[in-house]
């Protein structure tokens, strides 16, 4: 008995010992006691990946203003094919201080992740609720809202006036009409409605071939039902007039602010009395980038004849006013001419036209084309241009262009290959009625050979003509003796030394 207690008398002690250091444990702990606090929030997959997709192609470097980073909301309006991440925080973050997490969505199980991503595709009102459970088993919840919604949808079909209607009076009132609905019918459903003058036209492609570009804005509103009637008011800042062209567009927006995908574009003729009309017509180039409002390329001019070839009209408009009405006219047959007097590369066009009483006639389109390429001279250092094709090497060759269809690109080749950077240079001026370029070129001594050489040049105006021209070089270094007659030449002069 007494070995028994001697033995196990040092591990009580030990036992002992190990209990009362282990005692912290047991003690009050304020951190134990802090409250939990919990945050959710969402953002759209889209937003994180134009983010991320913009820092890497743009990095922010030194004294830069960062991008904004996506959006985090509580609150939002989505559709049906967006993708959110839902993001959900606890604060402070140890997993002694809560027992589980999970998500919920209008009270169902939606995720069981702190942090995740899933679209909500059924349209409505959405609650999703953070749920977290503490130590103590008491639920925190935070809760985000969501409006799910599709697109309103407008129809393209059906809608009044129709494309091209004449005769439309504004002091009788002009009534617009149109088919628009919500397909999910959860959203009021509105129409941002304009009417407005066009200054011209841009062709695009077959499927949407004209553009507008606005002149100014008749009206611009926002209303409630598929249809509006414009009344005549002197009040108004910009009125509609006699026969005179409009545009009219009408896209749909929900009350969550999402617009249709398609869009009504319609044009209508205003009424005129009964003993007078007017003519339209558009006009369309060769060279696409005339339709410019700062050009410096002129103006198109218009020349209306009657059917005796009386001149009634003399009209001027800008290179990006590229449609046009003219009224009042008296009721027959006309003849319009387009030209540009200052590109002289373009050749005229005509239309015949017929004006009725009352209506706007809409002639042919005038196309106006230049068939002609760019010219090119040499131009020698006297300041002499020349229409020869075998140069001398120098230094610097210069050559002279001149194109009366607006502008103009060339591409050099030294014997097939393409000249670039600093290669060579060019120097422009401009006079009053036509272009002129000068390129001087110049070239590098390790150009110069003992054979001849070929410089291609090739000029190109935006009408798609093309001037090109070879030029051959002369040789500008002295041909190298080969070794087969420098040695005949010792060999011929070691005879003559026998001889003597």
């Amino acid at each position: 008995m007494k070995n028994f207690v001697s033995i196990f008398a040092p591990f009580a002690a030990l036992v002992f010992l190990a209990a009362c250091s282990d005692s912290d444990q047991y003690l009050y702990n304020e951190e134990d006691s802090v409250a939990l606090q919990i945050h959710a929030e969402m953002t759209r997959t889209y937003e994180i990946e134009s983010a991320e997709s913009w820092d890497d192609q743009y990095p922010c470097i030194d004294n830069c203003t960062p991008q904004p980073k996506p959006s985090r909301v509580r609150a939002d309006t989505v559709t049906f094919k967006d993708t959110l991440i839902f993001i959900g925080e606890i604060t402070p973050n140890r997993q002694a201080h809560y027992r589980e997490y999970y998500w919920t969505l209008d009270g169902e199980d939606f995720s069981n992740d702190m942090n995740f991503r899933k679209p909500v595709t059924k349209p409505g009102y959405h609650e999703i609720c953070f749920v977290v459970t503490d130590h103590y088993g008491d639920t925190l919840r935070d809760t985000l809202r969501l409006w799910v919604s599709n697109p309103p949808v407008l129809e393209t079909q059906g809608f009044i006036p129709a494309i091209g209607s004449q005769g439309l009076s504004p002091k009788e009132g002009i009534t617009f009409a149109w088919h628009g609905y919500d397909p999910d019918s959860i959203s009021k459903v509105y129409y941002k409605f304009e009417i407005q003058e066009p200054r011209g036209i841009r062709y695009t492609d077959d499927r949407h071939p004209k553009l507008y570009t606005v002149g100014h804005s008749i009206l611009d509103t926002l209303i409630e039902t598929p249809y509006f009637t414009y009344w005549d008011n002197p009040n108004y800042y910009h009125r509609l007039e006699n026969l005179k062209f409009y545009t009219w567009k009408v896209r749909a927006v929900n009350e969550f602010g999402l617009e249709s995908d398609s869009l009504i574009q319609g044009e209508f003729f205003t009424k005129g009395n009964r003993n007078e009309g007017g003519v339209q017509t558009f006009i369309r180039f060769s060279n696409e980038s005339l339709y410019d409002r700062y050009s410096r390329n002129g103006n198109i001019y218009l020349d209306i004849l009657d059917s005796l070839s009386n001149l009634v009209v003399e009209h001027e408009i800008g290179l990006d006013t590229n449609q046009f009405v003219v009224s009042p006219l008296k009721p027959g047959k006309y003849r319009i001419i387009a030209s540009l007097s200052k590109l002289t590369d373009f050749n005229p066009d005509t239309a015949d036209v017929v004006v009725l009483p009352g209506e706007i006639a809409i002639a042919d389109t005038l196309r106006l084309l230049d068939t002609i390429p760019p010219s090119s001279k040499y131009l020698t250092p006297e300041g002499l241009l020349q229409d020869i094709d075998t140069l001398d090497f120098k230094d610097t060759l210069r050559f002279y262009f001149e194109e009366y269809g607006g502008n103009f690109y060339q591409n050099i080749l030294w014997n097939g290959q393409e000249l670039r950077g600093g290669s060579y240079y060019r120097e422009h001026f401009f006079n009053e009625d036509r272009t002129a370029d000068t390129v001087f070129l110049m070239l590098p001594k390790s150009y110069r050979s003992w054979t001849y050489q070929l410089l291609s040049i090739s000029a190109y105006d935006y009408s798609g003509n093309l001037n090109s021209k070879t030029y051959v070089i002369r040789p500008s270094l002295e041909r190298p003796e080969s070794e087969s007659s420098s040695s005949s030449a010792e060999n011929s002069s070691s005879a003559g030394g026998k001889d003597d």
